[in-house]
C-alpha cells in the first residue's frame, strides 16, 4: 500500500514537472523573435547615442517590472526620459533618478473601456511638449496576456492611435509586453539593479521575492530566444505609419473614436 501511494505521488510529481516544462517552452517559443540577430543588432543601435524618449504606460507599478532593465539601459546611454501614466503620480518610484514622470490624467484611468478621448489628448499634448525620437508604450494587439490590463490597453492604443491618425510629431515607436519581439535588449548588465528597485516596493518579503523571480524568469524568457542570458524585448514600428517592421500593412487609424476598436495590426 504505502509502495502503491509513493509511485502515485511520483506519478503525480512528473506529470507536474512535464506540464510546467512544457508551459516555459510554449511561453519562450511565443517570446522569441523570428529574426534574433537581426533583433539583437536594433537592440544595440538603441544604444548609440542619448534620445529623447517618451514611455506611455498605465500602470506605473508595473513598468519596473516590464521595463526596468531597458529604463536604465536607455538612461546609462544618455537619453532623457518622460514617463507619462495615470495619476497621481507615485511618490518616489524607483526610476525617479532615470526619468521625469508625468501625470496625464489628475485621476486613474478608466479601467471599462479600451478608448478615451481625455486620454489621447493629454498624450497629443505631451507629445508635442516633449518632442520625444522614441516612444514605448504597452503592446496592445500582440500582448503577454499574464500582463495585460485594461489601463495598459487604452494607452497603447492611444499611441497607435496618434502615431496611425499623423496627430503627433515622427518618432520611432515601440511596444513592450509583447509577444512579437523584433528588437532585443541584452539587460544582464542591470539585472542586479532592476531586481534590487523590485526589492524597494511594499509588501511582505515572500511577495516582493516572488516578483523578483518572476522578473528573472520574464528575462530568461526573452533572452533564450536571443542566446542571451538575459534580456527585454521589444515590438519596432516603422516611423509615421504604425504598421510593424514586415510585410504587414498598416489599418485604417482610430483616433477620435473613428473605428475604435479595430484591431490595428491584423494578422
Amino acid at each position: 500500500m504505502a509502495r502503491s501511494r509513493l509511485q502515485r505521488v511520483l506519478v503525480a510529481a512528473g506529470a507536474v514537472a512535464a506540464t510546467g516544462w512544457a508551459a516555459y517552452r510554449l511561453a519562450e517559443g511565443r517570446l522569441r523573435p523570428e529574426q534574433p540577430q537581426l533583433a539583437l543588432a536594433r537592440g544595440n543601435r538603441l544604444l548609440r547615442q542619448g534620445r529623447r524618449v517618451l514611455v506611455a504606460t498605465g500602470r506605473w507599478e508595473d513598468l519596473e517590472f516590464l521595463l526596468g532593465g531597458t529604463l536604465r539601459l536607455l538612461a546609462q546611454a544618455g537619453s532623457d526620459l518622460t514617463i507619462a501614466g495615470p495619476g497621481p503620480v507615485p511618490a518616489d518610484p524607483t526610476w525617479s533618478r532615470l526619468a521625469t514622470p508625468h501625470a496625464l490624467l489628475p485621476e486613474e484611468l478608466p479601467s471599462d473601456q479600451t478608448y478615451s478621448p481625455a486620454v489621447q489628448r493629454a498624450l497629443k499634448q505631451l507629445w508635442w511638449d516633449v518632442q520625444p525620437e522614441l516612444v514605448l508604450t504597452f503592446d496592445p494587439d500582440f500582448p503577454v496576456r499574464l500582463w495585460y490590463h485594461p489601463a495598459h490597453g487604452l494607452v497603447g492604443h492611444a499611441v497607435l492611435d496618434l502615431v496611425l491618425a499623423g496627430a503627433v510629431p515622427g518618432a520611432q515607436v515601440l511596444t513592450f509586453a509583447t509577444r512579437r519581439p523584433n528588437v532585443v535588449l541584452d539587460i544582464g548588465p542591470v539585472l542586479a539593479a532592476k531586481l534590487a528597485a523590485l526589492a524597494q516596493g511594499s509588501g511582505p518579503l515572500h511577495r516582493v521575492r516572488l516578483q523578483q523571480a518572476a522578473a528573472r524568469l520574464w528575462a530568461r524568457l526573452y533572452g533564450r530566444g536571443a542566446g542571451l542570458p538575459y534580456a527585454e524585448g521589444l515590438r519596432a514600428l516603422q516611423p509615421h505609419t504604425g504598421s510593424p517592421m514586415g510585410p504587414a500593412a498598416a489599418a485604417p487609424a482610430a483616433y477620435d473614436g473613428a473605428g475604435a476598436g479595430q484591431d490595428m495590426f491584423p494578422g
